[in-house]
C-alpha cells in the first residue's frame, strides 16, 4: 500500500509532501517524496492530510470505555468500590469481549495505535481469554496486562498473601505466539497492595515467562507509609522489566533508584489529580537523569479519553513546576522548560520500546505502519506551517487511520469491524448495569 501526498508530522516546520510505502507484512519500507500520480487499490490519496504517528497510551483501564464518565466526581475509594468493584464484577466474560473490543476502538478512533491494557476485571479464566481475545481482534498493538478479579478485591488489594492468578501461564501459552500485535503482561499489585512474599513470587513468575510486569505504585498515602521502591530494591526485584504507574508520593531517593533500575515509569495526570493520588511524578523528569517516562489515560470512567489531551496537561504541568522553581530562586523564567513537540515524541518511544511491539513515535522506515491523517484545511495557515504544536491538532478532524499496515479508518468510516452493531450491544450492556448501582 502506499499513501501519497502527505505531509509527515515530524516536529519541524510542514513544507514537503512524502509518500509512504507500506508492506504487506505491515511495515513502512520507504518515505519518498511525491511524485508521478498513481492510482489502484492499494494507493490512497492522502492530499490535504497530515499524517501524525501512531499515539502510545501507556496505562489505561479499557473495560471502562463504556461508563464514560460515571466516576468523574469520584475520589479513589469511592471508584475502587463502585467502579473497579461493583460494575466490573457484573460483567460476564462475554460482555467483556464486546466492551474491550468497543474500548480498543475508541482508542484507535483518538489516534491512539498502542495500548497498555490494565485488566483488573479477570473474574475467571473466561474473561481473561474473552479480553485478550478482544485485544487480538482489535488491530491495534497491545500490550495486555492480565490482572485481578474484580471479585473479592479485599482478598486482592488490602495487604494480599495472595498470588497472581496461574492462568497467566496459559493465557502466554495460548496468545503469546499468536501475533505480532499482542503482548501479554502481567498486572501486578505491588508492596503497596501486598505483601513482599507474594510481589516476589509474582515478579519471579513473569521473569519465568518473559514478560513484562507493571503496577501501580507511589499511590496516595500508601506510597510514603510503605515505602515500596525501597523494598523492592532491598529484595533485588528492581529491574528494567518492571512498568510503575504513577509514582506521585515516591520520594526522590526512590525515584533515583528507579532510575537507575530503567523501570518505565507511567504518569496518568488527569486521573491523578482528580482522584488524590498526589502531585503527577513530573518533578522527577525534571531532576532523575536518564528517567525513562511515559503517559496514559488510565479511566475513560472520568479521565478525558484524548491521549494529546494527557500529553499536554503533563506538558504544561512541567512546565509550570520548573518555572515555580527559578521564579522560588529570584529570578524570572526566561527559558522554557521543554519544546512541545520534544515532548510529545519523548513521551512515547520509551513506552514504546518497552512494549517491544515494533512500534515507534515517529513515522520511520522499518517501524509499523501506523498514524492517523488529519484534515489539512482545519490548520493550514502559515503560524502553525512554521510552529505546529503537536497539541492543536483535534481528534475531531481525523480522517484516516492507519494501524500495522492496514486501513481502519477511511474518509471517516471506520472498517475493522461493524462499530455500529458492537456500540449498541456495549450500550444495552452498559445500561443494564448502570441501572443496579
Amino acid at each position: 500500500m502506499i499513501i501519497k501526498n502527505v505531509h509527515i508530522f515530524d516536529g519541524g516546520p510542514i513544507t514537503n509532501r512524502s509518500d509512504i510505502h507500506i508492506s504487506e507484512a505491515g511495515i513502512i519500507t520507504a518515505i519518498t517524496e511525491s511524485g508521478t500520480e498513481e492510482y489502484g487499490p492499494d494507493v490512497v490519496n492522502g492530499e490535504g492530510m497530515l499524517a501524525l504517528p501512531g499515539l502510545t497510551d501507556a496505562h489505561r483501564h479499557v473495560w471502562q470505555a463504556p461508563f464514560k464518565g460515571v466516576a468523574s466526581d469520584m475520589m479513589l475509594l469511592e471508584y475502587l468500590d463502585k467502579v473497579a468493584g461493583n460494575i466490573a464484577s457484573q460483567i460476564s466474560a462475554e460482555e467483556l469481549y464486546y466492551i474491550n473490543l468497543y474500548g480498543y476502538i475508541q482508542c484507535a478512533l483518538a489516534g491512539i495505535a498502542t495500548v497498555f491494557d490494565w485488566s483488573h476485571i479477570m473474574n475467571s479464566a473466561e474473561h481473561a481469554d474473552a479480553a485478550a481475545q478482544a485485544a487480538l481482534d482489535s488491530g491495534l498493538n497491545v500490550l495486555f496486562l492480565h490482572a485481578t478479579s474484580a471479585i473479592e478485591r479485599e482478598k486482592y488489594w488490602n495487604h494480599s498473601i495472595t498470588r497472581h492468578d496461574r492462568y497467566i501461564e496459559a493465557l502466554v501459552k495460548k496468545f503469546g505466539n499468536m501475533t505480532p500485535n499482542v503482548r501479554i503482561g502481567m498486572g501486578m499489585r505491588g508492596p503497596e497492595f501486598a505483601v513482599m512474599d507474594v510481589n516476589r513470587a509474582d515478579i519471579e513468575l513473569a521473569r519465568a515467562l518473559q514478560i513484562p510486569a507493571s503496577m501501580h505504585i507511589g499511590c496516595s498515602l500508601l506510597g510514603k507509609i510503605n515505602k515500596p521502591v525501597m523494598q523492592l530494591a532491598e529484595h533485588g526485584l528492581l529491574t528494567e522489566t518492571l512498568n510503575l504507574v504513577h509514582c506521585n508520593t515516591l520520594s526522590q531517593e526512590e525515584m533515583t533508584l528507579v532510575g537507575k533500575a530503567g523501570c518505565l515509569v507511567t504518569i496518568t495526570p488527569e486521573a491523578e489529580m482528580q482522584t488524590g493520588l498526589g502531585e503527577p511524578a513530573a518533578r522527577f523528569m525534571a531532576d532523575v537523569p536518564g528517567l525513562k517516562w511515559s503517559v496514559g489515560t488510565d479511566i475513560p470512567t472520568s479521565s478525558t479519553d484524548s491521549l494529546l489531551f494527557q500529553q499536554r496537561l503533563l506538558l504544561q504541568y512541567y512546565r509550570s513546576l520548573v518555572n515555580h522553581r527559578v521564579l522560588e530562586n529570584m529570578e524570572f523564567p526566561v527559558q522554557i522548560p521543554y519544546a512541545s513537540n520534544q515532548f510529545f515524541f519523548d513521551s512515547m518511544e520509551n513506552a514504546n520500546a518497552y512494549a517491544d511491539l515494533n512500534t515507534s513515535a515517529h513515522i520511520a522506515v522499518g517501524s509499523k505502519a501506523c498514524f492517523s491523517l488529519f484534515k489539512w484545511d482545519a490548520f493550514s495557515n502559515e503560524v502553525f506551517l512554521r510552529n505546529p504544536a503537536f497539541y492543536y491538532l483535534q481528534e475531531a478532524c481525523i480522517d484516516t487511520i492507519v494501524i500495522n499496515g492496514k486501513l481502519a479508518r477511511h474518509r471517516g468510516e471506520w472498517l475493522f469491524h461493524d462499530l455500529e452493531n458492537i456500540a449498541m450491544r456495549v450500550g444495552d450492556i452498559a445500561a443494564r448495569i448502570m441501572r443496579t448501582i
